[in-house]
């Protein structure tokens, strides 16, 4: 559970609150109403007020993740980009091998620790935050698992043993469940893997090659220790035929 995803593009024709932007008059261009933010470049608060900054530290580092364990999240849909470029709540997709095909979005849960400690930090679902409708052996789904662990506001469930929909009906209801993004408790834990090992070995595979995928590394104590004594990310990943 890693990464921040990408903001979503503002669409063409809306300002960045989503509002229409103002179309010209006869063709020519009009004035905006907005009131627009220019800093003075000798603002006295620029160069004349000393900043203390630490020169040690690192402001591109990404916060630690959490300890193993449980915690209380609050879930957002996220949703996912086509190949247009356009944003939606959801989307058909297929598997790779039987082209079976089902629905599938993004989620997002970020942490609420009243210690404050964790609080606010963002994780993910495995494989990228993604999950769907497509039916395990057992005939779960990831998006019926969740559903069926949220309440409404009303304290009801959104599903029970005898709810009967169609793949798209899961989806909508899935998406109206995470409009108000729900808390849940979730259990979470470390994963690394390496992404570029993988596509390479993909490569190699494709090029008629015998190569090997990598394999994740999870659970936070098997990652390396730290001098303070702290798990540390992997430095490398292994691999698997």
């Amino acid at each position: 559970m890693a990464t921040t995803p990408k903001p979503w593009e503002v669409n063409a024709g809306t300002t960045q609150a989503g509002q229409p932007t103002e179309a010209p008059v006869n063709g020519a261009a009009q004035p905006s109403t907005e009131v627009q933010s220019f800093v003075d470049e000798n603002d006295p608060r620029l160069i004349s007020e000393q900043v203390d900054v630490n020169v040690e530290g690192d402001a591109y580092a990404q916060p630690a993740p959490p300890p193993d364990g449980k915690y209380r999240l609050k879930l957002k849909l996220e949703g996912v980009e086509k190949a247009d470029k356009s944003h939606v709540d959801f989307a058909a997709t297929s598997t790779k091998k039987e082209s079976l095909p089902y629905y599938h979005t993004r989620i997002s849960a970020t942490v609420i620790d009243p210690s404050g400690k964790f609080d606010g930090i963002k994780v993910y679902p495995e494989f990228g935050g993604y999950v769907g409708t497509l039916t395990n052996k057992d005939k779960s789904t990831k998006v019926a698992t969740i559903l069926a662990r949220l309440k409404k506001p009303d304290g009801t469930k959104w599903v029970d043993a005898h709810t009967k929909l169609d793949q798209k009906g899961w989806m909508e209801l899935f998406v109206r469940a995470l409009a108000g993004e729900p808390e849940i408790v979730g259990e979470l834990q470390w994963q690394a893997s390496c992404e570029q090992c993988g596509k390479d070995a993909k490569a190699a595979r494709e090029a008629g090659k015998d190569a090997s995928y990598p394999s994740s590394t999870n659970g936070m104590h098997r990652f390396p220790q730290e001098s303070s004594g702290t798990s540390a990310r992997p430095a490398s990943c292994s691999r698997r035929k």
